[in-house]
């Protein structure tokens, strides 16, 4: 069984790997400020990157403050939201944490993992997120390509996501907690993919022993 400090060694020589495969590796959805972020995070909770991609440019063009958010007609946003897996319930999310953002926070998306915590919809991993990719802030939000590769790669043997990111915590320099991410969900998509991974081609096959290769 590997020691704690064998484990961070290979996965320093992962990271270095995959930044070489993968140097595009960067957050999948588009945003110009923290707020459009926190919206898309929301938006793309078990629904595609991509599709909230293509639906949030005309929502950002409308709705451009924490305050319009929380204002908008409830009934003409879910209308716009319709197309979203769990519309309604993330229109009602989004509008409630706009709310506290603009009531309790002059209208500024907050930077504290425990005070974004408190907003409707946001969890560890959102939370993580952002604050990784809006505010530079290290962190480590597991969404379900980390929780895959992490467990094929024996990174973890956890399942809980929570347990999953304080056992990468331990692992990944916080200097590298960010692009980590990033590399893991790249990978994730492209490579070790779920059903089948595509570890003939994969760039990290000979630091990983995930037993079923090839199959």
């Amino acid at each position: 069984m590997e020691t704690i400090a064998i484990r961070k060694a290979r996965t320093a020589r992962i990271i270095v790997a995959l930044k070489r495969a993968q140097p595009d590796a960067k957050l999948a959805l588009d945003f110009t400020s923290p707020l459009e972020l926190l919206v898309a995070l929301i938006l793309a909770a078990q629904f595609r990157d991509d599709r909230v991609n293509q639906i949030t440019p005309p929502l950002f063009r409308k709705y451009r403050t924490a305050k319009a958010w929380a204002n908008a007609n409830p009934e003409a946003l879910q209308g716009q939201l319709r197309s979203v897996f769990g519309g309604r319930q993330k229109a009602q999310r989004i509008q409630g944490a706009c709310r506290i953002i603009a009531d309790e926070h002059g209208g500024v998306v907050p930077n504290h993992l425990e005070t974004l915590l408190e907003l409707p919809g946001v969890g560890r991993k959102t939370a993580n997120i952002l604050l990784g990719n809006a505010f530079g802030i290290p962190g480590i939000g597991v969404d379900r390509h980390i929780a895959r590769v992490s467990g094929r790669l024996r990174l973890t043997p956890q399942t809980d996501p929570d347990k999953i990111e304080a056992d990468l915590t331990k692992l990944v320099a916080k200097k590298d907690q960010i692009k980590f991410c990033h590399l893991m969900q790249y990978h994730g998509r492209r490579t070790c993919v779920a059903r089948i991974p595509k570890c003939a081609e994969c760039a990290i096959n000979t630091l990983c022993p995930y037993p079923d290769k090839m199959r």
